[in-house]
């Protein structure tokens, strides 16, 4: 094994260990910083969400088809949502995961849709509802009225994106 001395170490002068150090510092804070920007940009591409209806709907299929929670637990807007109401929300979501769709449909929502849930004092929808995107399973009717189960998915936009809203207790408790 060869020796060297400190002055033959790459990036080591006479000025001490500092300006050693300071450039294997610089080379791993870079290094560090490309990984970071990385990961954000992969973080930010899964956190995209969907700006037109059609993304909307594409995004609600692709995710029941390919059984796969976490693109839908993305678009549903959490704000106001205790622990309950988001494992109850969670529970229904998967419940719907896998099953053959007969047709989704991307539908108005009428204007006094929400108001039976303003009348009452403990509920509120927790952003604008403009629409709904209702899921019609292939398989046989419930009952005896011959309506096949549905997945009916509250639905506004957000800050220009499209996002699932919830009705949430209209006072703060963790327990909804």
């Amino acid at each position: 094994m060869k020796h060297m001395t400190l002055q033959q170490v790459e990036g080591w002068d006479q000025r001490g260990p500092g300006r050693f150090l300071s450039t294997a510092s610089r080379q791993i804070g870079l290094g560090a910083a490309a990984l970071f920007f990385t990961i954000g940009m992969a973080f930010a591409a899964a956190q995209e969400l969907p700006k037109t209806d059609q993304e909307l709907v594409d995004r609600i299929r692709s995710a029941i088809d390919t059984k796969d929670y976490s693109p839908l637990e993305q678009l549903v807007y959490w704000e106001g949502a205790g622990r309950i109401k988001r494992n109850i929300v969670a529970f229904e979501i998967r419940r719907g995961l896998g099953r053959k769709i007969d047709s989704i449909a991307f539908e108005d929502f009428p204007e006094d849709g929400m108001d039976k849930i303003n009348a009452m004092d403990k509920l509120r929808v927790n952003m604008p509802v403009t629409n709904r995107v209702r899921v019609t399973y292939d398989e046989p009717p419930i009952d005896d009225t011959g309506k096949q189960p549905t997945s009916v998915f509250l639905v506004g936009k957000k800050n220009g994106t499209y996002r699932i809203a919830l009705v949430v207790r209209n006072f703060d408790d963790d327990d909804d």
